[in-house]
């Protein structure tokens, strides 16, 4: 008598994404990462550089922080259904955080060149409002494209989502303001600002896992070539 043949198992897909490593690896590439501009800052004191060439100076370092931050996330992914190449996502990262430092750094700079920004004058918020706008957007953007390579659902969900994130975030950055100052030691300075870059870096980290949670669950666990046609919709 022949033996029934057991039933296949169906296939597990891999997990949304693992929230917690997410979490960790983020907040430790953009802990780390945030260091690289923050020792720029010391280093353009130190060299007496100001105007344009210290702006200059902040977007490279800035590429620095992007490709941390970058390599931390590519690791968090991994083995989520949000699987990205870590070449693209690092690049994209690094040249989109580099963008940000470069507009972030613009009303300082141009201030030092003399030119006068009157904040009351509805024209400067026609100005400042998209920029800062651009600001926040610049690295979901670069990013979102791989994400919808990856097979990622509805991957402009992407954008929205860290741009609440880093609004949220880059707060903790001017809390040491207040305390700092020409007479400040340089290592208060450095503690403080690297405790600033923990916390954005631990608040960025849970708000987009948590989004980026939401939208893998919402796509179910369907395999990638099933999803792929339907993640730019």
């Amino acid at each position: 008598m022949e033996s029934m043949p057991e039933p296949a198992t169906p296939r597990k897909g891999p997990p949304p994404l693992r929230v917690r490593r997410w979490i960790g690896f983020t907040v430790l590439g953009e802990s780390v990462g945030f260091l690289i501009p923050v020792t720029a800052f010391a280093l353009a004191a130190a060299l007496s550089l100001d105007g344009w060439t210290a702006w200059a100076w902040l977007v490279v370092f800035g590429a620095g922080e992007g490709a941390l931050l970058g390599l931390g996330q590519a690791l968090g992914l991994r083995g989520s259904r949000a699987t990205v190449p870590f070449a693209g996502w690092i690049a994209a990262t690094a040249v989109a955080a580099s963008v940000a430092w470069g507009i972030g750094m613009l009303p300082s700079t141009l201030i030092d060149a003399g030119v006068a920004i009157d904040m009351t004058s509805p024209v400067t918020w026609v100005i400042a409002a998209p920029a800062a706008l651009t600001l926040l957007a610049t690295i979901p953007v670069a990013q979102r494209p791989l994400l919808a390579r990856a097979g990622v659902v509805r991957s402009w969900w992407w954008v929205p989502i860290n741009m609440g994130a880093w609004l949220v975030g880059i707060v903790f950055t001017f809390l040491p303001s207040p305390w700092v100052d020409e007479s400040t030691p340089a290592a208060v300075t450095f503690a403080l600002f690297a405790a600033a870059g923990v916390l954005m870096a631990t608040t960025v980290a849970v708000l987009t896992g948590l989004g980026l949670r939401w939208m893998l669950r919402r796509q179910g666990g369907a395999p990638r070539e099933a999803v792929r046609s339907t993640a730019d919709t």
